[in-house]
Order: C-alpha cells, then sequence, then structure tokens
C-alpha cells in the first residue's frame, strides 16, 4: 500500500504526487493530451512537471489534473494551495460537489435574467 505525502515542499511535488494518484504520467498526460501520441504527451508532462523547464501547465491543465487526481482520492493539489494561500478545505463528497455546482449555476442564471429584466 502506498502511502500518501501529508506535506509539498513546492507545487511541484504536489502535481507529481497528484500524477502518480490519478494513474501515471502517461495516463494522464494521454488525458490532458489526447491529440499527442503517448510518447510525446508523456514527454511533455515530464517537462511541465520540472521546475527548471520552461514549458508549465496551463490554468485549465492544471485543474484537470487536480480533478483527476481528486476522483482518485488524491487531494494534493488542493492541500498545497490552501496551505500555501491561508485557506482550510474539506473535500465535499462527489454528489454534495455536483448539488453545490448545480445551485450556484442556477443562482448565476437567475442573476443574469434579473439584469436583463433590469436593463
Amino acid at each position: 500500500m502506498q502511502q500518501t505525502v501529508l506535506w509539498h515542499d513546492t507545487i511541484f511535488d504536489a502535481l507529481s504526487t497528484a500524477v502518480q494518484a490519478a494513474g501515471g504520467p502517461k495516463k494522464v498526460a494521454a488525458a490532458l493530451w489526447p491529440a499527442l501520441d503517448s510518447t510525446s504527451a508523456t514527454a511533455r508532462l515530464r517537462g511541465c512537471l520540472n521546475p527548471d523547464h520552461a514549458q508549465k501547465l496551463c490554468p485549465q491543465e492544471l485543474l484537470m489534473l487536480a480533478r483527476l487526481a481528486r476522483n482518485a482520492g488524491d487531494h494534493s493539489v488542493m492541500n498545497f494551495c490552501a496551505r500555501e494561500l491561508g485557506y482550510e478545505i474539506i473535500p465535499l463528497a462527489a454528489e454534495e460537489s455536483k448539488k453545490r455546482a448545480k445551485k450556484a449555476r442556477r443562482m448565476a442564471l437567475l442573476d443574469e435574467l434579473k439584469r436583463l429584466e433590469d436593463e
């Protein structure tokens, strides 16, 4: 059984843990860049996880990686970000997360409708 890393010194450490939790570099790279061949995608991911390499993950790719890891039960990226930014996080069950996202979307649509009616 693999032990969960509770502390990461850098975001790159947290991202590497997330990649391993989500199935490893090949699987994650294929999900991030499905149009690339496996070798190129994996090399690209390894470069993005190297702090000395110029290429990095864009915000959308970072979120996708965090989501893949979360689906695998890993919260290393969120825990690192929360610690660095002074937040405390509590992971929600998948159903609760979907329920809250749906409610937030509904509220945003109602706000937009009200704004349009006021014009």
